[in-house]
């Protein structure tokens, strides 16, 4: 291999660095529902509001965006800021395991409500979530040999400013995932390993 004009031993100065581990206080930009019936989710578009780390996700996204277009990727950036609640309906095939659905579902509208005096959920009304104040607790994520941070919950605002928020554990990579080959169609190519969706942080 032959060097080439321009080659200097140096980081990627237009990275953006991961949000650091802990807890953030956020507004709900943004309120959507997805999916079809029994499997569908809210969606929380979120963006950090106090301290050093304001506008992290929406400076995140719009320089993510710019790497994209100047690699000429062709995979969609994705919102680092989204949380995806599903629906814990025992009928939806994706639910998992229904007990943590439930009480995931729950604490996440207590930590609304709890940071919004006088603001109630209403199922026939989600689009009110919009322009809400919540919390969230970062965690330390790994997948495929990547290390990253990941919203891991909804939070108390009161807590967040409070020093209350309990750190979050890793999220460790679950092989059973990924592991075995696809039993499926013989169409599967080869080497391909079935991966769900919500596992997968790009």
């Amino acid at each position: 291999m032959k060097s080439f004009e321009g080659f200097k031993s140096e980081p990627m100065s237009d990275r953006m660095p991961q949000l650091p581990v802990g807890a953030y206080i956020c507004a709900i930009q943004s309120v959507k529902e997805e999916g079809d019936y029994p499997d569908d989710s809210l969606v929380l578009r979120l963006e950090v509001v106090e301290g050093e780390w304001a506008g992290y996700y929406s400076k995140r996204f719009k320089r993510d965006s710019e790497m994209s277009v100047s690699s000429r990727s062709s995979y969609p950036v994705r919102y680092k800021g989204d949380f995806r609640i599903r629906a814990p309906r025992a009928e939806n095939p994706h639910i998992g395991n229904l007990e943590w659905a439930i009480r995931n579902f729950n604490n996440a509208i207590w930590a609304i409500e709890d940071s919004n005096d006088g603001y109630h959920f209403d199922f026939a009304n989600v689009a009110a979530l919009r322009g809400k104040y919540v919390g969230i607790n970062v965690r330390e994520a790994q997948f495929q040999g990547n290390i990253f941070t990941e919203i891991g919950r909804l939070e108390s605002v009161k807590m967040v400013r409070e020093g209350k928020v309990k750190p979050m554990k890793v999220r460790e990579e679950r092989p059973s995932a990924y592991s075995a080959p696809a039993a499926a169609s013989p169409s599967a190519p080869a080497g391909f390993f079935p991966v769900e969706v919500d596992e997968i942080p790009f």
